[in-house]
């Protein structure tokens, strides 16, 4: 009977050996395994970082570095550059311990980005506003993954960028808002050179008028407030803003003593948005935004009014209104 027992526990014994090293190769293998994904994770955020800094810089290359560009002509974007730009940056980024081809590493293509459906259409067209990098890395070493029969693995990862001129401008923009008709033509370009003179009093032979963001009282007071103050909430494409008439003294006088004192009375760049709309009085969306260079603000006679020339975004510099948070060519960003 004793007999029969230590046999029993040979037998056990034996087993549980088996049990134990089994459960140490799993161990072993999923640790291992374990091992290489966290590789293949650190390969792959290498190989973003590299995607998306070479977008963003191809993204800033589409247009030209300083601005304005003197040229009564469209400024178009430089799709080659971008393209080039992106690639070199790209190029440079370490992945896995080594420089990323320029070549077969990097792949960058410019188009448009579509805000609506949120989709890249490549091309490289004068409508071009952003660019689409693609890093990629072949035959990344999987060393412990050789056990279950691979040895490599091949990973890619990709970044778009946009650089675009605005849809929005910053707070404190100038309460001055223009009707479309005298600004754009039917496909949204711009009117450039063009002299305007507004009476802040549309119909069918004014051009702009007074406007105020709701819930904002429509009066002369928050009027001046956003002259004096930069109190004109940030805007954007498609805002509803409250459109005012009347050539309104106390307005006008703001905006020339702003016009003297901090612009020299000579010429005052702004950016101002425009509405469809030839009658003022009542709620539009933002149609657009469009440059104004100032250079005669009259509050003192019967014929008040505002002169200025219309300038293409494109034509000026960053940075302008509204405020410090503004700009024209908006920084390049990150959209996937």
């Amino acid at each position: 009977m004793n007999r029969v027992k230590k046999g029993l526990v040979k037998s056990e014994s034996g087993a549980v050996t088996v049990y134990v090293a089994i459960g140490l190769v799993v161990f072993l293998g999923s640790a291992a395994l374990a091992l290489d994904i966290a590789h293949m994770v650190s390969v792959k955020r290498e190989l973003a970082k590299a995607a998306e800094a070479g977008a963003l810089s191809g993204a800033r290359a589409l247009w030209p570095m300083v601005l304005p560009v003197k040229t009564t002509d469209n400024v178009n974007p430089n799709c080659a550059k971008a393209v080039d730009t992106a690639k070199l940056v790209a190029h440079k980024n370490k992945v896995d311990g080594s420089y990323l081809a320029y070549d077969s590493g990097v792949i960058a293509e410019t188009g448009r980005w579509d805000y609506a459906s949120h989709t890249f259409i490549p091309g490289a067209s004068s409508n071009a506003n952003s660019i689409r990098v693609t890093t990629r890395r072949n035959d990344v070493t999987m060393f412990f993954a050789k056990i279950l029969g691979r040895s490599a693995s091949n990973l890619s990862a990709t970044a778009i960028a946009v650089t675009d001129f605005v849809s929005a401008v910053g707070k404190g923009s100038l309460p001055i808002c223009l009707d479309k008709n005298v600004a754009m033509d039917a496909g949204g370009n711009v009117y450039e050179g063009t002299i305007v003179t507004v009476h802040m009093t549309p119909d069918i032979t004014d051009t702009a008028g007074w406007f105020v963001v709701p819930p904002d009282a429509a009066s002369a007071s928050t009027l001046k407030d956003y002259v004096d103050k930069d109190n004109c909430p940030e805007l954007y494409k498609g805002q509803i803003v409250n459109l005012q008439n009347g050539a309104d003294a106390s307005v006008l006088a703001a905006i020339k003593e702003e016009f003297n004192n901090n612009h020299g009375g000579t010429t005052w760049l702004t950016v101002i948005p425009v509405v469809e709309t030839a009658k003022f009085g009542h709620d539009e969306p933002i149609y657009n935004f469009v440059g104004l260079e100032i250079f005669e603000v009259v509050n003192t006679t019967s014929d008040k009014r505002v002169r200025g020339k219309l300038v293409k975004l494109a034509n000026i510099s960053t940075g302008l209104p509204g405020g410090s948070k503004g700009g024209v060519l908006a920084p390049p960003k990150l959209v996937q």
